[in-house]
């Protein structure tokens, strides 16, 4: 390990033990002792009976809920939503422990100090739409359209609502006098470049101006919302695509919704900026906005960190349940459990929430139909259910959603509802739905797996996986002619194999010292994993012993797989007549002869 990995492995170890992992923890959870260890309601799903629980001694706290697990930088990354690094550095530095300078390359300078220009010229920006819509006479107009929507100070001033001077060039202007470069302006969005002239003209004029965030509060962008309909087609614009602002990979308002989405397990996403901001004024503060584009992927992603739940709260027209129809299959697919509510008599959801009320509009969240209902019954009513051929389409078009259904126990009602409301053999649906499956592959995987896994029993071989990879982690290693039982396949599930790999190269490049290192590089799934491997209670004197019988377990249990193989295949050529059956029935006894060696062995040792 060269100089600097060791100094940044120091530093890293020494804010682990300075950060008291109960301490801040209770930032967010209110913890109680009971015993050795801390229990609290999980920060991270909805719960009333507190089963998240911190483990002081190992710096270790899991969740049996959500499964949610890991040491104290796992922690604040998941409570913070940032990576290890940033983790590492907030942590740094609320303990007061100088962060190594290492050298950086003169890219890596260019970029921070680019960042670091572009947030602060939209900071200052913001500020600047702020104080025109406060303090100028063409703000005035800009207010009173947000009164007419049942926005005051308060909101405004939370917010940071803004308005966009009239003409081409008082914002840039005024960013230049405070230091703020014509390069950084452009590279922000704030300023166009003139097409047949030099210089430059202000982007947004006479507009609303909404600052957009990411997940951490930096202004990233805007939006503009224009007051004069006849001054520009464009009802709304957007900065363009930079390097700090992706419509696709934001969500507006979630900056200030995260908390209130987490305590409430369920994150109402809206169309417009305008709703998401009216629906705050009314106290509904678990609202975001889609950035005026159809929810994506990364979207879906950035809420399933946050919730179980999302409700879609998209205009009644045609182009609001068509963008209903694009997000379900995407919020479904990201593990989310979804719902979809659309406000009557054809109002948006600003509107309808100022002429009927913040209970009205709860109600409608409350009776929201469920994403898989919405599917079905849009799919249906565009089928001819009348005729054999109808009945058959809608058959072949339902049946692709029942794919995403969290259990086979709820496909299978679906399709028995489905049936009768066709009124079609269900045995038939059932026949249809399995060639899918057959076709398709398995089901994806279900981020819902770990709570499905909690009631069953472990079983020895994956207790013995999990021993092994508990001796390898605190430095024990196979005995002479065991170690070629220890690979990447020996582990029978994703996060158990991620945890070896990782391991082996930090092994590998000399970089390895503490387990609770892994955490920084591994997947939710492999962190819930490593959670639970440490925090088995496994004599260190033992270990060496512990790994030996788990290995040889393990081969048994490689061999057994290998039998079954083999004698299937001699099952089969026997049938045939062919001559292949003695060569499988030999390398089955040869199997058997191991596995009796091999368990002869445990039992003397």
């Amino acid at each position: 390990m060269d100089d600097m990995k060791e100094k940044y492995a120091n530093f890293k170890e020494q804010v682990r033990q300075a950060a008291d992992l109960v301490s801040i923890v209770s930032e967010t959870v209110n913890l109680k002792r009971k015993g050795s260890r801390y229990w609290g309601c999980c920060p991270f799903h909805g719960e009333k009976t507190p089963s998240f629980t911190v483990d002081p001694a190992k710096g270790l706290f899991h969740c049996f809920g959500c499964g949610a697990g890991g040491d104290v930088f796992s922690f604040v990354m998941k409570r913070d939503h940032v990576e290890f690094p940033e983790a590492l550095k907030l942590l740094a530095q609320k303990y007061g422990i100088p962060i190594p300078e290492r050298a950086k390359t003169a890219r890596e300078i260019a970029r921070e100090q680019e960042t670091k220009e572009v947030l602060s010229a939209n900071t200052l920006a913001a500020k600047f739409f702020h104080s025109c819509l406060i303090n100028t006479q063409y703000g005035k107009q800009g207010l009173a359209y947000l009164a007419g929507r049942g926005i005051g100070d308060a909101i405004i001033a939370s917010f940071e609502l803004g308005m966009a001077p009239p003409d081409f060039s008082t914002l840039h202007e005024a960013l230049e006098q405070r230091g703020v470069k014509e390069a950084v302006l452009l590279k922000a969005g704030l300023v166009v470049a003139r097409s047949h002239s030099s210089g430059v003209y202000d982007k947004f004029r006479e507009r609303i101006m909404i600052p957009i965030k990411d997940p951490r509060g930096h202004v990233v962008g805007f939006t503009g919302r224009i007051l004069n309909a006849e001054a520009s087609p464009a009802k709304y614009m957007n900065t363009g695509e930079t390097a700090w602002f992706h419509k696709g990979r934001l969500l507006f308002g979630l900056d200030r919704a995260a908390s209130p989405i987490r305590q409430r397990q369920q994150a109402l996403v809206v169309e417009g900026h305008m709703d998401a901001i009216s629906l705050h004024a009314a106290g509904i503060d678990w609202a975001v906005a889609s950035m005026g584009t159809a929810f994506t992927q990364q979207q879906a992603e950035l809420l399933k960190r946050l919730t179980p739940e999302v409700v879609f709260c998209f205009d009644s027209d045609r182009a609001g349940r068509e963008a209903a129809l694009r997000a379900i299959p995407l919020a479904l697919q990201a593990g989310l459990k979804c719902r979809v509510m659309h406000v009557t008599d054809g109002k948006d959801p600003d509107e309808f929430i100022r002429k009927e009320g913040r209970d009205a509009f709860a109600k409608l969240i409350e009776n929201a139909q469920t994403g898989m209902d919405y599917q079905v019954e849009a799919t249906l009513a565009q089928c001819d259910l009348e005729t054999l051929g109808g009945k058959a389409e809608a058959v072949s078009k339902v049946l692709p959603f029942f794919r995403l259904c969290r259990s086979e126990v709820e496909a299978g009602e679906r399709i028995r509802l489905l049936a009768r409301r066709l009124t079609i053999d269900e045995g038939l649906i059932q026949s249809e739905y399995r060639k899918l499956t057959h076709q398709e592959g398995q089901r994806k995987y279900n981020p819902e797996w770990l709570l499905q896994q909690k009631v069953k029993v472990t079983s020895p071989t994956e207790q013995a996986e999990r021993h092994v990879l508990r001796a390898l982690l605190s430095g024990v290693l196979p005995q002479p002619g065991q170690e070629g039982i220890v690979h990447t396949e020996a582990f029978t599930t994703p996060g158990r194999q991620e945890i070896f790999l990782l391991w082996l190269k930090s092994c590998q490049e000399g970089t390895y010292r503490d387990p609770r290192d892994l955490f920084a590089g591994l997947s939710e799934d492999g962190s819930a994993e490593l959670t639970r491997i440490l925090s088995l209670n496994l004599p260190e004197a033992s270990l060496p012993s512990i790994l030996r019988d788990c290995l040889n377990r393990l081969q048994i249990a490689a061999l057994e797989k290998e039998y079954e193989k083999h004698s299937q295949l001699a099952e089969k050529y026997e049938k045939e007549r062919n001559e292949k059956f003695l060569q499988e029935l030999a390398e089955c006894r040869r199997i058997k002869l191991e596995v009796e060696n091999l368990t002869k062995l445990a039992q003397h040792q």
